[in-house]
């Protein structure tokens, strides 16, 4: 893998400057945006669960940048319920895609970062796979996955508290290239679980790179 030094670097949204940690790689075979959960609720790119899915890329060769959403950390602009954040999406896929030129895109998060991210991934041609990890089915409309031709992979724990699994899984069911991997026991935040996080991530990175 060859890790290089998690680095500091400025996006530019419709909001303004953007707060973000790229980590680069020596040879890398892909790169991905991370999106982390909602900021009313504490969210950030320091996120456990948005650190464990970066490092699970990470380990599967493939370059990772977070950040923080418009009004987070010191992300300028205030939260906007979803709409302007897909801007911010949008400007962190724009300098992946300069600094990495022709290399496959990942694109997708956690939780709320999930449903954000999943909005502007299905839409932009140049994404080649979506992730949503804890995908709070319970609160927000997914149906835009419906026409999304895209590799997806789901995520998600028995117990968690913003997404029923068998909501999730009738969500999944009719979609052409999704795959879910249910975690038994685990929470929304994947307590004592983000081992399977990480570990899951690597394995479908790869597959999807080799394939």
């Amino acid at each position: 893998m060859n890790p290089k030094a998690l680095r500091h670097v400025d996006l530019f949204s419709s909001a303004g400057r953007l707060e973000a940690l790229y980590r680069d790689l020596q040879d890398p075979a892909a790169v991905a945006v991370v999106c982390h959960p909602h900021p009313l609720g504490g969210g950030s790119l320091h996120n456990k669960v948005v650190f464990r899915i970066a490092r699970g890329l990470e380990n599967a060769n493939v370059v990772t940048l977070r950040f923080n959403f418009r009004g987070v950390g010191t992300s300028a602009g205030k939260h906007e319920a979803g709409e302007g954040e897909q801007d911010d999406v949008t400007a962190a896929i724009q300098w992946l895609e300069r600094t990495h030129p022709g290399k496959r895109l990942f694109v997708g998060g956690f939780s709320f970062g999930s449903w954000v991210a999943s909005r502007v991934a299905c839409e932009t041609p140049e994404v080649f796979a979506l992730f949503m990890v804890g995908a709070p089915v319970n609160k927000y409309d997914f149906g835009h996955l419906r026409h999304c031709e895209k590799p997806l992979l789901f995520i998600h724990g028995t117990q968690d508290e913003h997404g029923d699994v068998a909501k999730l899984e009738k969500l999944v069911q009719p979609l052409r290239n999704a795959e879910s991997v249910i975690v038994t026991g685990a929470d929304h935040f994947f307590t004592k679980q983000l081992d399977a996080v990480e570990e899951t991530m690597r394995t479908w990175a790869e597959e999807l790179l080799e394939g």
